[in-house]
This record gives structure tokens, C-alpha cells and sequence, in this order.
């Protein structure tokens, strides 16, 4: 879990300094809006990001906590405190994900080549770094609980919308939902 761990602070410190970058880009645009809509689009997406990163003000302290002080005893189940860790965790992944949806749209505004050539690398870091921390809390996850089922596997079961690099599903091509899923931790309840 150690290395895990390591994986894990690298990937949330460099979401925060892209979350920061973000946030400034879309501080003047907020500021200097041309109407209520672009105003408030842009101020409910900086919202959301300011949220998360105070969530990782307080994760990234975390996961340094247990990579440096917690022997391998600690990583267990009845640890409220790793519970506190892995709930953490499985919160800021689909932070990750809304985060990476944050930077498409914001793509659809900026086109001038500095903005986008900046959001496009904040885009390709976060992807990449949403795919490994869901592989890697599927991994976990599955080795403290073997029920374990993702709430969110559903969304990518046909095509991971998104991956820039295939095509997109039909639109007329069903979204199989899990009929029966093991009840388990959402977005709102680790809250």
C-alpha cells in the first residue's frame, strides 16, 4: 500500500497545481463576463473546483501521513482512519473525472492557442491520471471488501466517454445498467 500511496500523492498534488491554474484561468472571465449565463457557468465550475480543492488540502496531508508514519497493521478495514482515507479517495476519483468533463467544456470557450494549448495538457496529465487512480482503487478496494463493485463502472462499461482516442458509441446503442449492484459507498454519502 506504501507505493500506492506515493502513486496516489503524486497524482493529487499535481491535480491541485492543475486545479489552481484552472481556477485562474477562468477568474477573469468570470470577472469580466458578458452576461448572467457565462457568469454563472463559469462561476459554478470554479465553485465546484474551489470545493475540491479544499478537499485536497486536507487529503494530500493524509496520504503523506500514512505513506511516512503507518506500518502496513494500519491498512486494515477496522482503521477508521483508513476508512476516513479510502473514502477520501474514492470521492476525489470522480472529482478527477468531473474535473477532466470541467476542462472539455472550458475547451468548447478557449480556443486561442495559449489557452488551449494549456487546457489540453491539464486535460491529457488529469485523463491519464483518472484512468490509474481508478484501476488502482479497484484494485484496493476489491482487496478489503471481495464484494466490491464500482457504483460508477456503469458509465464506462460501453465506450469511457472520456477517451479522445476511439469513437464515440452509437447513439442509439443501449447502456446496459447493472440491475442489482452491491449497495456501497456513493459521492454523497462520504459526505
Amino acid at each position: 500500500m506504501k507505493e500506492e500511496l506515493k502513486v496516489f500523492y503524486r497524482i493529487f498534488t499535481t491535480t491541485k497545481d492543475a486545479i489552481e491554474k484552472f481556477m485562474n484561468m477562468l477568474d477573469p472571465v468570470i470577472q469580466n463576463a458578458t452576461d448572467d449565463h457565462e457568469r454563472l457557468y463559469y462561476h459554478h465550475i470554479f465553485e465546484e473546483e474551489e470545493q475540491r480543492l479544499s478537499r485536497l488540502v486536507e487529503l494530500i496531508p493524509l496520504i503523506s501521513k500514512f505513506e511516512k508514519e503507518k506500518s502496513e497493521k494500519d491498512f486494515a478495514p477496522t482503521n477508521n482512519e483508513f476508512n476516513r482515507l479510502l473514502q477520501e479517495l474514492n470521492l476525489e476519483k470522480f472529482g478527477l473525472h468531473n474535473f477532466v468533463e470541467h476542462l472539455d467544456l472550458a475547451l468548447f470557450r478557449f480556443t486561442d492557442a495559449e489557452r488551449s494549448t494549456l487546457l489540453n495538457q491539464l486535460r491529457e496529465v488529469s485523463y491519464q491520471d483518472y484512468q490509474q487512480v481508478k484501476a488502482m482503487l479497484n484494485e484496493i478496494n476489491s482487496r478489503f471488501d471481495t464484494n466490491y463493485v464500482d457504483p460508477h463502472a456503469h458509465h464506462d462499461e460501453h465506450h469511457d466517454h472520456l477517451d479522445r482516442s476511439g469513437s464515440a458509441p452509437a447513439a442509439s446503442a443501449p447502456v446496459a445498467v447493472p440491475a442489482k449492484m452491491k449497495k456501497g459507498f456513493t459521492v454523497g454519502s462520504l459526505r
